[in-house]
């Protein structure tokens, strides 16, 4: 079964850097599940207001927050604050960095879904046709592609 996932989504220079255990707090217009940091990292440049981002990563344990992607904007256009702090990855917006084509991030995750943010299912034989399907959908940012090992039978 494949379902498709829907995400709602001045410059100094273009800075692809991304910062390990680097927070830039406060400042947040929304968040948005995302798989890592290159994902996050691409949704900040898609969104019209983001300037830069910061995602908590798979190795956070202050609370139960994984794989959220925390789109931000000052002003300034720059972060007000840098702090320390493990489980996250910072960057920047890839706006600036223009006129490079956008990126097509064809990564694929193994054992990994975010619960409820489904708007079509449909059946297709593997994940290869259901990362097609999701291509070709212009709504589409990333899918789940459920196969027979799926713990829960009724959606198997």
């Amino acid at each position: 079964m494949c379902v498709f996932l829907f995400l709602f989504f001045f410059f100094s220079g273009c800075n692809r850097e991304l910062l390990v255990n680097v927070d830039f707090p406060g400042t947040d217009i929304t968040s948005l599940y995302s798989p890592d940091a290159d994902h996050c990292q691409q949704l900040c440049t898609d969104h019209p207001s983001c300037l830069f981002f910061t995602f908590i990563r798979a190795d956070w344990t202050r609370d139960d927050r994984h794989f959220y992607c925390y789109l931000k904007n000052t002003a300034s256009g720059q972060p007000n604050v840098r702090t320390q702090l493990l489980g996250v990855t910072s960057g920047f917006s890839l706006k600036p960095c223009s006129p490079e084509p956008q990126r097509c991030l064809s990564q694929v995750y193994q054992k990994l879904d975010f619960f409820g943010q489904d708007y079509r299912t449909l059946f297709t034989a593997d994940y290869e046709e259901c990362q097609r399907a999701c291509t070709q959908d212009p709504a589409c940012r990333f899918f789940t592609f459920v196969n027979e090992n799926y713990a829960l039978e009724k959606i198997r």
